[in-house]
């Protein structure tokens, strides 16, 4: 098994060839973050009045940095700005699905960006070689989308691309999938289940042979990571990315014991989310993170609101380079979507799943009819009996699906 090919890449960016030497590099680009955004941003220069760069001197020290959170992101993000507006090369405007707060704001340098393509560039090596062809299923019209900054990762790499776009219509994407003689496909993890689930249906000489597939945009169970592994027959690859982060942060290796972070440029810790205080390694938190070389906007301990862990010990493939493993859920929804997502995504038939408003009246949603009873079984041992269990077809998916997916609070 061959170490994290993340791993050349950062120990030739960086200079280290060891955790500790990493940990002290990473250490140092933290205290020129730091000083780069007191000495730029308005919103720092407030924030970060306690706060001397010279105060890091090991990582137990990150606590004297305050958090930064997305209320604050939203109430201000031009505040936040390191740089004249006429040097940001792109603006990405979020707006949580289901919310009427303000949109999250997040602004790129060229070289922000930049630093992301070399990420994918690197990151896709895990998945594919040149010469190989992968179609592309998120939003990638646009200058500076994900899939865009994928497609120039890839080229940059050998690797053609094709745009897809997020699964509007899943019988014409398998049906472009199969036409464009792709090797592999990077999607969004309920779409691309979707994807399997109809090819599985058709005879045999009519499915897609793919080698890999990376999923992506929202937390994969690993309940439905073998369900898509088994269906296509192939590799099935875990991408955590955030928007806020560039879009790229860490990606699985062939060990498949979690995601190595782009440590280059993203230093990550777990927190308890009541407490804000560190969690050792192993231990399930918040996730919160540090951008390190971020020109235009940089977030220092940025609380993400997702839930996972930093595994203790070193990776299987024998990379030094941090994991990260996804815990699913949004903060405030502590674990029941990513319990939801364990006991239903491993249903026959189900690629997804609506919640009415009181989070306990489920439609399980397939493209063909999801097997009720057999969902009905699993959920009772699951100790999760809802008020009521529906099933309902589907030709496509609405939207984009790159927003995270939450749980509303029951109403009593």
């Amino acid at each position: 098994m061959k170490p994290s090919v993340l791993e050349p890449w950062i120990s030739r960016e960086t200079g280290c060839d060891s955790r500790e030497a990493l940990d002290r590099w990473q250490l140092e680009r933290l205290r020129e973050a730091v000083a780069h955004a007191k000495a730029n941003s308005l919103f720092y220069r407030e924030h970060l009045r306690e706060v001397q760069p010279e105060d890091i001197v090991s990582r137990d020290s990150l606590a004297r940095i305050p958090f930064t959170t997305a209320d604050q992101l939203r109430a201000g993000p031009q505040l936040w700005l390191c740089c004249g507006a006429a040097q940001v090369e792109r603006i990405v405007t979020l707006k949580t699905s289901g919310t009427t707060s303000a949109p999250k704001r997040v602004f790129f340098r060229r070289e922000d960006q930049e630093r992301t393509v070399d990420f994918f560039a690197h990151g896709m090596g895990e998945l594919v070689c040149p010469g190989d062809r992968v179609l592309i299923l998120m939003p990638g019209r646009q200058p500076g989308s994900v899939g865009d900054l994928l497609e120039r990762g890839l080229a940059r790499a050998g690797v053609q691309a094709v745009q897809g776009g997020p699964v509007a219509d899943i019988a014409a994407c398998y049906d472009l999938l199969r036409a464009s003689r792709c090797t592999c496909a990077v999607g969004i993890p309920t779409q691309v289940l979707g994807l399997a689930e109809y090819g599985a249906l058709l005879p045999p000489p009519e499915r897609v042979r793919l080698k890999s597939v990376l999923l992506s945009a929202d937390a994969a169970h690993p309940a439905l990571k073998r369900r898509v592994g088994t269906l296509m027959d192939c590799e099935v690859f875990d991408h955590f990315g955030m928007t806020e982060m560039g879009f790229g942060v860490a990606v699985e290796c062939s060990a498949h014991q979690g995601c190595h972070i782009r440590e280059n440029h993203i230093l990550v810790e777990v927190v308890d989310p009541e407490t804000g205080a560190p969690l050792p390694d192993g231990q399930t938190g918040e996730l919160v993170f540090t951008t390190l070389g971020r020109r235009a906007m940089p977030f220092l301990r940025y609380r993400t609101g997702d839930m996972g862990l930093l595994p203790a010990g070193p990776c299987p493939c024998g990379s030094f380079i941090r994991r990260l493993v996804p815990r699913g859920g949004r903060l405030r929804d502590r674990g029941r979507l990513w319990a939801l997502d364990g006991v239903l995504l491993d249903c026959p038939g189900v690629v997804d799943y609506a919640l009415e408003e009181d989070g306990f009246s489920l439609t399980l949603l397939g493209v063909r009819p999801p097997e009720l009873e057999e969902a009905r079984r699993r959920l009772k041992r699951a100790g999760i009996e809802p008020v009521s269990l529906t099933a309902q077809t589907i030709t496509g998916f609405s939207g984009t699906g790159m927003q995270k997916r939450t749980l509303s609070e029951r109403s009593d």
